[in-house]
C-alpha cells in the first residue's frame, strides 16, 4: 500500500489522502458502497461500524446514514446525502451534521486502485485527518484479505 502524505489547504478547512490500494477498483467501490463491505472496515482503529447501524441509498440524493461505536461502547451517529454517484469511479457526499463535503475518487491501475479523498469544510483538524488514516489502513487490510 503506497500512501501519499496528506495535504492541507486552509486550516481545518481541507485535506486530501492518496493511498495506491492492492485491490481492483470495482472491490474498492463495493467496499464504499455495500454495507456489508463498509462493516467490515469503516472507522478509526477502536472503533467498529455494525452492518446492522447501516444503511445506504446509494445515488444522487440519497442517504448514507451510519453508527461508529468505540471501544467503551460510546455511540457516534453519521449521516450523509450523495451528491454524486458515478460507479465505479466518484462519490460525492454532503456530511448532514457539519458543512462538510467530501469526495472519493477511484482510478483503476489494473490489479491496485488509487484513491484519492479530498475533504472540504469543516475537517475537525488533524484529528479527523488522522482518524481517516486510520479508517483507509482498516481498509486496506480489508482488501487484502479478501
Amino acid at each position: 500500500m503506497a500512501e501519499t502524505p496528506p495535504s492541507r489547504g486552509g486550516i481545518d478547512r481541507e485535506f486530501t489522502i492518496t493511498r495506491v490500494l492492492a485491490a481492483p477498483r470495482s472491490l474498492v467501490w463495493k467496499a464504499w458502497t455495500e454495507p456489508e463491505q463498509f462493516a467490515r472496515w469503516f472507522g478509526p482503529r477502536g472503533f467498529t461500524t455494525p452492518l446492522s447501524k447501516i444503511a445506504m441509498d446509494v445515488r444522487p440524493g440519497g442517504t448514507c446514514e451510519f453508527v461508529m461505536v468505540s471501544e467503551d461502547g460510546t455511540e457516534y451517529s453519521n449521516g450523509a446525502t450523495y451528491l454524486e454517484v458515478v460507479e465505479p469511479e466518484r462519490l460525492v457526499w454532503r456530511d448532514r451534521d457539519v458543512d462538510l463535503v467530501v469526495t472519493i475518487t477511484l482510478r483503476d491501475l489494473g490489479d491496485r486502485t488509487e484513491m484519492t479523498c479530498h475533504v472540504v469544510g469543516e475537517t475537525g483538524g488533524d484529528q479527523a485527518l488522522a482518524g481517516w488514516s486510520s479508517s483507509f489502513d482498516k481498509l486496506a487490510e480489508s482488501l487484502a484479505r479478501a
